[in-house]
């Protein structure tokens, strides 16, 4: 469908059709254990916080790659992958504050997303292989409110307006509805930034929450980010694709992991969902990753496994080990072995308090931990041993020596406008809309759910279907019944006259601060990220 438009305005529409961003599934169906370790966050000690863990069985307070390569098993499911991957898990607390740990509906998901874009200085970037050793932290485990200003200001996620990487990092959070008998009730990958309201879970999501968290991609070149372990990674400008912020001119895989709970077994029961970090809100949500592959393999990997599917197994560089849910933590510290992090109990484990906020969780009383603090606290919390971060090592790029970048302290967040065009712009762009029901399950008004990360464009092969004039600017992924379906936007121009006025677009139109038109074609994968039908 085409509108006319007259004075120099532009008609645009938007297509969808499958994608092609190369991805794949890391599955891991076991976790090694969910107990207080954080050898990022408190290194040698305990951490004040409960996590769940996922990866090579060596996994300790002091982990390096070196040591989880020598692990004797590992929870995920290719074997030459013994990294680790871990965040906190999340409970049911009931209202005479015992806590019971959700269960997980294996397996947990690791995405390894081949998203490119462009540096600072418009060069196109190529996706590197994490190096052995690399480590980050993605999220804040302090946060108990979020900064954001009303919706995303695109309904295709991106590129946002955000003046610091903290505002994105907010974005790279997702509570979403698991309904596959109802496909109206699917939504979009990172699509809501908290947890919603437990009545509203009962009433709607039969088949549990999504929760998802995703990882910076852009890079520096270092193999750790300091004290906090992130400065030396940021998100590009659509999360997880689009470009990259001056000083991180590098791209790596761009990780998200999936762990979906089993919050309908709670349906009917009086409480509320809290994380194992005392988190009732899911602002401060946050994982750790410590990369340790097999040599070579990765590099392999990103090279070769080209799949627009997202299945492991259609790539011939994985190999896979038998009975990965039954492997378990090796070395578990004795002051742990007896600590119940299943419930039912009464509070968290390592005494973390339940703290609401709106302001930040307060340090000794389970905020420490990832994200919050170099060192353990709390009654439970144990001796902690100071590790040295020193001078961050450095990875020399293809091609050439990288060198070491500091990036400036971060800004204090700006408001995110949403302001629609002037109406004497020459532009228009046209689309569907998507109707929004409801407020946003318990969240102040202003925290309405966005839709779905969209990425970069795809590569030339898709030429076919997009055409010559064709500009692809999103895609996203989202679930019918248990099929996923993934959609890339397409955005054509066209010329239209009315009373023989020719209509152009100019370059300044921006195409998330107006409407469009829209058209869905997809095709089914296997189920992992959900998506909002388009209607």
């Amino acid at each position: 469908m085409y509108r006319s438009i007259a004075n120099g305005a532009a008609a645009i529409f938007a297509l969808y059709v499958p994608a092609t961003n190369a991805f794949w599934r890391l599955e891991c169906s076991g976790s090694v254990g969910t107990a207080r370790i954080d050898p990022l966050m408190n290194f040698g000690g305990l951490s004040g916080h409960v996590h769940t863990i996922k990866g090579g069985s060596a996994f300790t307070a002091t982990s390096t790659a070196d040591d989880l390569l020598n692990s004797k098993c590992q929870s995920c499911d290719v074997a030459q992958d013994k990294s680790a991957y871990w965040a906190p898990p999340l409970y049911f607390m009931a209202d005479d504050g015992a806590m019971t740990l959700v269960p997980e509906k294996p397996p947990f998901k690791a995405y390894y997303e081949l998203d490119t874009g462009m540096t600072s200085d418009g060069k196109p970037q190529t996706v590197e292989a994490f190096p052995n050793g690399f480590q980050m932290i993605s999220g804040t485990n302090t946060r108990r409110n979020t900064t954001l200003s009303g919706p995303d200001p695109s309904k295709y996620r991106g590129p946002f307006p955000d003046e610091n990487n903290a505002q994105r990092e907010e974005r790279a959070i997702g509570f979403n509805c698991m309904n596959y008998a109802n496909p109206l009730m699917a939504e979009d990958a990172l699509s809501r930034h908290h947890i919603p309201e437990k009545s509203w879970i009962d009433s709607n999501c039969p088949d549990g929450i999504r929760m998802e968290l995703e990882f910076p991609s852009c890079w520096n070149g270092e193999m750790d980010g300091g004290e906090q372990h992130k400065s030396h990674v940021a998100f590009p400008n659509w999360i997880k694709s689009g470009d990259c912020p001056p000083g991180f001119d590098r791209r790596l895989p761009a990780l998200m992991y999936e762990t979906i709970v089993a919050t309908d077994e709670f349906i009917g029961k009086s409480g509320k969902f809290v994380l194992g970090n005392g988190d009732p809100t899911g602002y401060g949500y946050h994982g750790d990753f410590i990369s340790a592959w097999d040599e070579g393999v990765l590099e392999q990997a990103v090279e070769q496994c080209t799949d627009q599917k997202g299945e492991m197994r259609l790539c011939g560089v994985f190999e896979y080990t038998d009975k990965p849910a039954s492997c378990i933590l090796e070395n578990l510290p004795s002051e742990l072995k007896d600590e119940n992090t299943e419930g039912p109990m009464q509070g968290l484990p390592g005494g973390c308090e339940v703290q609401s906020g709106p302001e930040p969780a307060m340090e000794g009383k389970g905020a420490t931990g990832s994200s919050s603090g170099g060192k353990s606290g709390g009654k439970s919390a144990g001796k902690s041993v100071e590790k040295s971060v020193g001078k961050p090592e450095t990875v020399p790029a293809k091609g050439g020596d990288s060198s070491s970048y500091s990036p400036p302290a971060e800004a204090a967040p700006a408001p995110v406008k949403n302001k629609l065009p002037a109406a004497n712009q020459d532009a228009a762009v046209i689309v569907a809309e998507v109707e929004d029901k409801g407020d946003d399950h318990g969240a102040p008004p202003q925290q309405l759910p966005p839709a779905a990360p969209a990425t970069t464009p795809p590569p030339s092969a898709d030429s076919a279907v997009t055409g010559q004039a064709g500009n692809i600017i999103s895609t996203s992924l989202y679930t019918d019944g248990r099929v996923v379906h993934k959609n890339l936007v397409v955005m054509h121009e066209v010329t239209v006259t009315e009373d023989g006025v020719k209509a152009k677009r100019t370059p300044e139109a921006k195409a998330e601060h107006v409407k469009r038109h829209g058209h869905r074609h997809h095709h089914p994968m296997q189920h992992g990220v959900g998506g909002r039908r388009m209607r």
